[in-house]
């Protein structure tokens, strides 16, 4: 059985996080347009809860699953291996069902506490989910551990798909009954297309287990690791994926408060409440979102990186671990630097094509024209967290991202409830103090890391090249749409030619030395490697 090379793991899940990005674009900028900022605000009081139960039953599981199985693929283990993905799928299929029962029971106390207590049938539409995204989230932790990143890029694409499909369908129906009818339609599309992700894994397992009888077919000197209970197993899993737990359910966290604190610190400077709905859709649904979308190779990076590092590391590769960690941190800088100079220099354009339906005034527009522009730095920022975090899990340090993301999240709060009752800043003090939570964690993660493990890399290719390529990417932007102007056709030739130039120096720059260019073959190196 041949397994994937890092390069083409993370490729893959690049090109599926990018085309999921450009459908969610595709779905969120229309939905936006549909919902308008007020709609959008009560979808994202709504989805930070959503996400948190995601995250603390079955996301944060992904990781630890991989590593284990990974781990004991390394060993040659492969029965151990399938009986860990099992137990997983049991564990993960309770913590899903349990935790949207508990949604469901508790959903009008949490909206109540909101402050918007009608949203509280947004939660009932979304419940299911929780369960099915359990049920997904074990598939990918076993096919992450073989190193088999194909499942999980399908599987982004087609849930992404049938959001697109049906969340918009309903949301277009629903919305003509109210605001918060049309929240739910958007968030039914969540539960339907997850049942549909879930669905697509077992079908895939099965076609997959019949292909590769390897993993499945147990010699006998595997036959003492049948003695291991389903029970030790699972315990193994829940010790193991406890720190993965804790730092990744921080952040969503973190959007949780902010989901209560928000509204009800703007209500309390008699903003009107729909208002203060209003600024919070702006924030998350339109800035966040695409302050977002650069962080997709990042997370396709963390998402391959683990396995292939834990790997690295049974065998005792530091170098193959070095070249691998400098690589991921290349091409995060190398896809988040040039965001940054486009957030700060042309928000106002990016907004006037993609959401020129969503703003109920020149004063709507300003306010996200000015946040978009402050949250630039966070591109960086939550790149280089996601990394930061995947790469000390991949060496068996998870600890330290909850330490660094814990004091980071009080940081935060505290500056937040003191910078949003501030009249003048208000709603921008959720992004400076985001800013504050992405940079201090990252720098204690990347500190820490460094001290464990020796990274050596190329301050001229990772840092010099892609700013000296950004600055004339900016440049040539600038004077096109001088030339062109700004309406949507111009703007959008500007930007893709722009992207051509970035590119283009970027290999004329010599950015990527021999033995990087080497993972870039996309071929399958054996298990034996």
């Amino acid at each position: 059985m041949k397994k994937q090379s890092f390069f083409v793991g993370a490729l893959l899940l690049a090109i599926s996080g990018i085309i999921c990005k450009i459908l969610g674009a595709i779905y969120k900028i229309p939905l936006t347009n549909i919902l308008g900022s007020q709609g959008m605000g009560v979808y994202y009081l709504i989805f930070p809860i959503y996400a948190f139960l995601l995250t603390l039953t079955s996301s944060s599981f992904t990781t630890a699953i991989s590593r284990q199985v990974s781990n004991l693929v390394a060993e040659k283990q492969t029965l151990l291996a399938y009986k860990t993905f099992k137990a997983s799928l049991l564990l993960l299929a309770c913590l899903g069902s349990g935790a949207g029962v508990l949604l469901a029971c508790f959903s009008r106390v949490i909206a109540t506490l909101q402050g918007l207590e009608n949203a509280f049938i947004c939660y009932l539409s979304v419940a299911p989910s929780i369960f099915l995204v359990a049920i997904s989230c074990a598939f990918k932790g076993y096919f992450q551990g073989l190193q088999n990143m194909t499942p999980t890029a399908t599987s982004q694409v087609v849930g992404q798909l049938c959001k697109l499909s049906m969340g918009f369908l309903f949301a277009k129906i629903l919305s003509a009954k109210g605001v918060i009818f049309g929240a739910i339609g958007a968030l039914l599309g969540v539960t339907i297309a997850e049942g549909i992700t879930a669905l697509f894994f077992v079908i895939y397992f099965f076609i997959f287990k019949k292909k590769n009888q390897t993993y499945f077919n147990f010699s006998n000197a595997e036959e003492k690791e049948k003695e291991i209970s389903q029970k030790y197993i699972i315990k193994h899993i829940f010790k193991t994926a406890i720190p993965f737990t804790l730092s990744s359910v921080i952040l969503p966290m973190s959007m949780v408060i902010d989901s209560f604190l928000i509204v009800n610190i703007l209500k309390s400077m008699h903003f009107d409440k729909l208002f203060a709905t209003s600024l919070l859709g702006l924030n998350s649904g339109v800035v966040n979102t695409l302050v977002s979308l650069p962080s997709t190779l990042s997370v396709a990076v963390c998402m391959s990186i683990v396995p292939y590092i834990t790997f690295s590391l049974s065998k005792k590769d530091f170098e193959g671990i070095n070249k691998k960690t400098s690589l991921a941190i290349k091409l995060t800088m190398l896809v988040s630097l040039p965001c940054v100079f486009i957030f700060v220099l042309f928000s106002p354009y990016i907004l006037k094509v993609l959401y020129s339906s969503t703003f109920s005034s020149i004063y709507e527009f300003n306010v996200a024209s000015s946040l978009l522009t402050l949250s630039s730095i966070n591109v960086l920022y939550l790149s280089f967290l996601q990394i930061s975090t995947a790469l000390l899990q991949a060496i068996n340090r998870s600890y330290i991202p909850v330490i660094s993301l814990s004091i980071s999240l009080v940081i935060k709060v505290i500056c937040e409830v003191i910078l949003i009752n501030i009249p003048n800043i208000n709603i921008a003090g959720a992004v400076i103090s985001n800013a504050l939570c992405y940079l201090i964690s990252s720098l204690i993660n990347i500190y820490y890391f460094k001290t464990k493990i020796k990274i050596e890399f190329s301050f001229y290719r990772t840092i010099v090249t892609p700013f000296i390529s950004s600055c004339v990417m900016s440049l040539v932007i600038f004077i096109l749409l001088n030339i062109v102007g700004s309406k949507t056709i111009g703007v959008v030739f500007s930007f893709v030619l722009g992207a051509i130039v970035y590119a283009i120096l970027i290999f004329v720059l010599r950015t990527f030395n021999k033995d990087e260019t080497s993972f870039f073959k996309l071929k399958k190196q054996s298990q034996k490697s």
